[in-house]
């Protein structure tokens, strides 16, 4: 029998150990990086599920860090990094972010997420099983001209735009996003975020832009997604100003190539990988939490696109079933390719939870064509911005994912770390 005084101690040394595991800093160690065949010995230290590098180490590859107070700033001529203690905002170049991650300072040395800096570097950051090392891999030097495909489409430029004439949220989003913002002299009435995209002038709709008014913005490149007009896109090739068209991504990586191809459209290079690199990493993250759910635990979810006089969802080629699945999700509608579905489908699949814009909870609720499904007697639509969710951009982790998670999945909010 274990005595009572044994048993004190016991509680007092897993509460000890509890406090230490939830603590941010670890014990720092020594960690191989070998960048193509050359080894270097840095510090490194682990925190939730993330490996750290101290800004001693980063003199080794020519980036210098000023401590300022709660602020840490890293550079190298090319880029700039600037971290607050404890967040996990970042600022690169001129591009705000967030990653899921946080850095600090230790002993008057910083310590930032390693695999975030490398990666907006342009290294491919991996790891080498046998050696147990840090590997590097550079992705080498970008120059003009590029090229840019679109399906069977390329389109060469031979320097970086410079005025953009936006004809897609999406676009306009990742502009913003990458620093970009204010080469944009031109978006469309639906182009409304972030706030300040609502001062830039419009011009017109996504279908029907103002030709003229898109030329007397005087723009050197004009970017459209999918939905797009044919005669304006070739009026404007007409007169001399490049076009560039991208298909909308149907795949989460999909996303990642636009904003790069993007970065380099603008010479933001930096920024544009460092904003793939942050959500890599939070999609990487979502992966690794909910992986470890049952299949018995998953919700059967339908995400509503369009209801009423036809039936409009996300099927299995699109990159909202994937947000959906990521998050732990069964995506009932999976059994189709795109968007198309049918209400005799949606019936007899009866779905856990509805996931839509309010209007289109109203709309159920007001016919008796859905009137069986369980979702709608219990309650349970999830009502999401459909006109965020549906951007294929920079926030489909921090709202798409982060959104589902938080109202299915509570549990596993607190691991997000973003």
């Amino acid at each position: 029998m274990i005595n009572q005084e044994l048993k004190k101690k016991i509680a007092l040394l897993l509460t000890m150990i509890m406090l230490l595991s939830s603590t941010l800093f670890s014990m720092s160690f020594a960690s191989i990086l070998s960048k193509e065949g050359e080894r270097k010995t840095v510090i490194t230290e682990q925190a939730y599920g993330r490996t750290y590098i101290s800004s001693e180490s980063l003199k080794t590859y020519s980036l210098k860090t000023v401590i300022n107070g709660n602020s840490i700033k890293i550079s190298n001529g090319s880029v700039v990094f600037e971290f607050t203690n404890h967040s996990n905002a970042v600022k690169v170049n001129n591009a705000k972010m967030t990653i899921d991650s946080e850095a600090y300072i230790k002993n008057n040395v910083a310590y930032v997420p390693l695999k975030f800096i490398f990666e907006t570097l342009n290294y491919t950051v991996g790891y080498n099983n046998s050696t147990k090392e840090i590997t590097l891999k550079y992705n080498g030097n970008f120059v003009f001209p590029i090229t840019i495909k679109d399906d069977s489409i390329s389109y060469k430029f031979a320097k970086p735009a410079k005025r953009i004439v936006s004809l897609a949220p999406s676009i306009t989003e990742i502009l913003f996003a990458i620093g970009a913002g204010n080469m944009v002299v031109g978006r469309t009435n639906y182009c409304n975020y972030p706030a300040e995209a609502s001062k830039i002038t419009s011009v017109g709709t996504l279908y029907e832009p103002d030709l003229e008014t898109i030329i007397d913005l005087e723009p050197d490149t004009v970017i459209a997604a999918t939905h797009m007009n044919e005669d304006v896109m070739s009026a404007l090739s007409k007169a001399k100003i490049a076009t560039l068209t991208q298909a909308s991504p149907a795949k989460i990586n999909e996303i990642y190539v636009l904003i790069e191809q993007l970065g380099k459209l603008t010479n933001h290079t930096y920024e544009s990988r460092a904003v793939v690199s942050s959500m890599k990493s939070k999609e990487d993250r979502i992966n690794n939490i909910m992986k470890s759910m049952p299949v018995s635990q998953r919700k059967n979810v339908y995400y509503v696109v369009g209801t009423g006089k036809s039936e409009y969802t996300a099927g299995k080629e699109t990159f909202i079933n994937e947000i959906l699945v990521s998050a732990g999700c069964i995506n009932v509608a999976s059994d189709v390719d795109k968007w198309s579905y049918t209400l005799e489908k949606l019936i007899e699949k009866n779905p856990d939870y509805l996931i839509g814009a309010d209007y289109s909870l109203a709309t159920m609720k007001e016919s008796n064509h859905y009137s069986s499904l369980s979702a709608l007697k219990s309650n349970k639509f999830i009502v999401i911005d459909t006109d965020v969710f549906s951007i294929p951009g920079p926030r489909i982790m921090d709202y798409s994912m982060k959104t589902i998670i938080e109202k299915l999945y509570p549990q596993y909010k607190n691991q997000l770390r973003f």
